[in-house]
C-alpha cells in the first residue's frame, strides 16, 4: 500500500512540475492567433484584477489586446473571446 501512496506522490509531483514548466497556450479567434502565457507567467496585477475586462486584457498582454480590439467586438463578442481566453489559461480543467 504504501508503494501505490509513494507512485500517487510521485504522479502529482510530476505533474506539478509539467504545469510549471508548460510554455503559452495558443487559440485562435476571428482569423488571429493568442498566446496565453502559463498561469506562472502571468503579470502580478492580474492579481489585483477586479473585473474580467481587465483580467483578460492582462492575459492577453498589450499587444494582442490592440489586435483583439481592432476586430471591432461587442460585448456578446467579448464573452465568447473571454472564455477562450479562460479555457488557454487552464480556469475551467479544475473547476476554476
Amino acid at each position: 500500500m504504501a508503494s501505490t501512496a509513494n507512485q500517487a506522490a510521485s504522479a502529482k509531483t510530476a505533474a506539478k512540475k509539467a504545469e510549471a514548466e508548460a510554455g503559452p497556450t495558443a487559440f485562435e479567434y476571428r482569423g488571429l492567433t493568442f498566446e496565453v502565457p502559463n498561469a506562472l507567467d502571468m503579470p502580478l496585477e492580474l492579481l489585483e484584477a477586479e473585473d474580467e475586462l481587465t483580467a483578460v486584457r492582462l492575459i492577453v498582454g498589450d499587444e494582442q489586446w490592440s489586435a483583439y480590439k481592432a476586430t471591432r467586438p461587442t460585448i456578446r463578442e467579448f464573452g465568447e473571446f473571454a472564455d477562450l481566453v479562460a479555457k488557454a489559461s487552464g480556469q475551467g480543467d479544475s473547476g476554476n
